[in-house]
């Protein structure tokens, strides 16, 4: 991959400290914060007691403030749930004893700064080589392959290829559960450390089997399709053999090959079909549409 970097405006840092923030991080998100590595992101997310994702997160304990005493933990999160997500984190603090603050970092995605001590690695990533950087005033840290206005097709086109999902206009609030997104097979679920928010359900879920539906990454060509049409469509249904199987979640065109990405919502009983066979195409708007499962993804998980 050429070297690239963008700023994405809508994510913010949240940073949590005093002594007892990790364990009581661990006691709420679905991650292993105990087993945060420097330089390293960790996937995470926060349930509704029902097992639901509410917030979709990255944690990491990188010290971005040049202080060797800084052992604080930070959240990127997305930034049109900010004030939903600090309330929900400090009514679980009950007894104040974990500080929860706000940020002015803004949010870099790069290819670059391979050797900077201020880099974090995505793993979720697992092909690509893309890092996280928080930065404080960033006109005045002079960027210079940082444009605002630059279109950051090229990050969340792999995020589709990849089928990383961020932010609630992707993983519905309080709908979506955190095996649909593949956020267990992504390193954001711990069922070794112990009880967190949301935990017995999803134990339930994953050793019974009993996962409905898929997000999966999708690809077609479209001659007829364009964004403005895309905005005023109320429903984006995926067919197979004339029976409906899911439901667009995001899309972008790609000019490079001409071709729409995208994430879908699928019904696992149907993945199994594109599993088996990889030429296999749905229907999407009278298009052909095709389901590229990543390598972390297989095979699907079956009913016990």
């Amino acid at each position: 991959m050429e070297n690239k970097k963008i700023h994405l405006k809508n994510r913010k840092v949240l940073k949590v400290s005093g002594e007892n923030s990790i364990e009581f991080l661990n006691n709420i998100l679905t991650s292993d914060i105990t087993k945060l590595k420097p330089k390293e992101l960790l996937p995470s997310a926060l349930l509704s007691p029902q097992g639901r994702i509410l917030f979709d997160m990255l944690v990491s304990s990188i010290i971005v403030d040049n202080s060797l005493n800084d052992k604080s933990i930070y959240i990127e999160y997305d930034k049109d749930q900010q004030d939903e997500l600090i309330k929900k984190l400090n009514m679980y603090n009950l007894r104040r004893e974990v500080s929860i603050e706000k940020t002015s970092y803004e949010v870099l995605v790069t290819t670059k700064n391979k050797n900077s001590t201020y880099t974090l690695i995505d793993k979720r990533f697992f092909n690509e080589d893309l890092r996280r950087v928080y930065v404080k005033n960033l006109s005045k840290n002079k960027v210079n392959d940082v444009n605002d206005n630059e279109n950051i097709n090229w990050y969340d086109l792999l995020r589709y290829k990849n089928c990383i999902l961020e932010g609630s206009k992707e993983i519905k609030t309080n709908v979506s559960l955190p095996l649909e997104t593949n956020l267990d097979l992504l390193g954001g679920i711990s069922f070794e450390k112990g009880c967190f928010i949301g935990q017995e359900v999803n134990a339930r879920i994953k050793w019974k089997g009993l996962v409905k539906r898929k997000y999966v990454p999708v690809t077609f060509k479209s001659k007829k399709l364009s964004y403005s049409k895309l905005n005023e469509l109320n429903e984006k249904k995926i067919f197979l053999n004339s029976k409906e199987i899911g439901e667009i979640v995001s899309l972008l065109y790609n000019k490079d090959d001409d071709l729409w990405y995208g994430i879908a919502k699928i019904t696992l009983s149907n993945l199994y079909s594109f599993e088996e066979d990889n030429t296999l195409k749905g229907d999407f708007l009278n298009e052909q549409i095709k389901i590229n499962f990543p390598k972390y993804m297989l095979p699907l998980p079956k009913k016990i």
